[in-house]
């Protein structure tokens, strides 16, 4: 357990972490000295016991607690109901980057407590209550030792005890078919669509699809050009969805427009872009929507999930499905990843070019936690094909510019939710 608690303290922005079980007994810890035995057992003790009171009150598996402090964070791990895991970190730590060495840590102390509960004498330890399986843990961040009057937490909830873990795969094969229904529709009025994100990874990696992570909601993202609004605004009435005013009126006034509409029967979301898609940075995809019968194209694909500069583990997983699927290639084939354009596009931008070889490099980092031995073999290779291209291709006097600046400036967006 030592060198699981060190690879979490490697992290920059974290002081230190620690493991306690249901009754607050420590079981592992590398905090600085300042931090004795007692405080621990009472820090596990009291968060142990919140969650536990919370699952109670709520009905809810309750996954996390995100304590948050003025010079500090305290972030709390149920560790599939054996333990609790918390994160001494600065208030402004990189979290999605933290989660993924975190939930990695989590998972593999968890099966350490597993081991060792089977192997040892039975004593009636603490657990939650009956039917909760927390799924993986994230990490969190604490404050200083000074902290002693917690403030309200901010809970993460998994599905209600209703609505298990394992039946949100559900929710993958439904909005694949309605994907292919709305496709179908627009295909037969003449309207060009075609599907973005999670949805357009599973139907286009169709090998590597275990390794994504099934939907929790049933959102659908799509993507159409800006002058057949009129005629997508009419094929989703037909379908018998109902427009979001307030968000369609409000996204209506961006540069990136972009439209809502919700199904009340089936509760499904859709999201329609049109033109282009924008997150950290923007992706014309006008022209590109013809080089695919279904989805963007598989580099458009692969750009959407490395411009997010705080890649979470759904991106990772994403990337790593992508690469492990499909060869580098060319636009001549649908099913090649087009290095050349990715390059391009790295190549004119330099926020472009610096977020997306910083993700390549965190995929890098990350693939041994995620892939077996086979998928290594398989995406190593080609993400550093990929890196090679982009290095190697000559850039724009616009990116050398930019390239001067570097850091000292924000080069990517921060994304808006309206």
């Amino acid at each position: 357990m030592e060198n699981i608690l060190k690879d979490i303290n490697a992290i920059n922005g974290v002081t230190g972490c620690f493991v306690c079980d249901w009754e607050g007994r420590v079981l592992g810890r590398s905090l600085p000295g300042v931090f004795d035995g007692a405080m621990l057992a009472l820090a596990g003790r009291t968060l142990a016991q919140t969650i536990k009171g919370l699952e109670t009150a709520r009905r809810r598996r309750i996954n996390e607690l995100d304590l948050i402090y003025r010079d500090g964070r305290l972030v709390t791990k149920n560790l599939s109901g054996l333990g609790v895991l918390g994160i001494l970190c600065v208030r402004n730590i990189n979290v999605p980057l933290l989660n993924l060495t975190a939930n990695l840590a989590a998972r593999k102390i968890a099966e350490m407590l597993k081991t060792q509960q089977a192997g040892a004498v039975p004593s009636a330890p603490a657990r939650p209550p009956a039917g909760i399986e927390v799924p993986s843990a994230e990490v969190l961040q604490i404050p200083t030792a000074a902290a002693v009057e917690v403030p309200p937490a901010k809970v993460v909830e998994g599905p209600p005890e209703e609505v298990p873990w394992e039946e949100t795969v559900g929710f993958r094969a439904l909005l694949l078919q309605e994907a292919q229904q709305v496709l179908s529709r627009a295909q037969q009025e003449g309207i060009v669509l075609r599907v973005m994100g999670g949805p357009a990874v599973w139907m286009r990696c169709p090998r590597a699809a275990h390794l994504t992570i099934p939907p929790e909601t049933r959102d659908l993202d799509l993507v159409g050009y800006n002058h057949q609004n009129k005629r997508v605004h009419n094929l989703f009435q037909g379908l018998g969805y109902q427009p979001n005013k307030r968000f369609n009126a409000m996204a209506g006034t961006r540069a990136d427009f972009r439209e809502r509409f919700t199904h009340p029967q089936k509760q499904i979301l859709i999201d329609v872009f049109h033109d282009s898609f924008s997150m950290c940075h923007r992706l014309s995809l006008v022209g590109r929507l013809e080089l695919d019968r279904l989805t963007i194209p598989l580099a458009d694909l692969l750009l959407t999930k490395l411009q997010v500069v705080e890649m979470n583990e759904k991106e990772l997983r994403e990337v790593f499905a992508l690469l492990c699927d499909h060869e580098l290639g060319d636009k001549a084939d649908p099913e090649q990843i087009d290095g050349g354009y990715i390059t391009r596009v790295c190549s004119d931008d330099w926020g472009w070019y610096r977020t997306v070889t910083l993700n390549i490099e965190r995929c890098i980092s990350f693939a041994n936690d995620f892939l077996s031995p086979d998928e290594h073999r398989t995406f190593l290779p080609r993400i550093l094909h990929l890196y090679q291209l982009i290095e190697a291709a000559p850039k724009s006097m616009r990116w050398q510019l930019r390239a001067r600046i570097g850091e000292a400036t924000r080069w990517y967006q921060v994304p808006e939710e309206i």
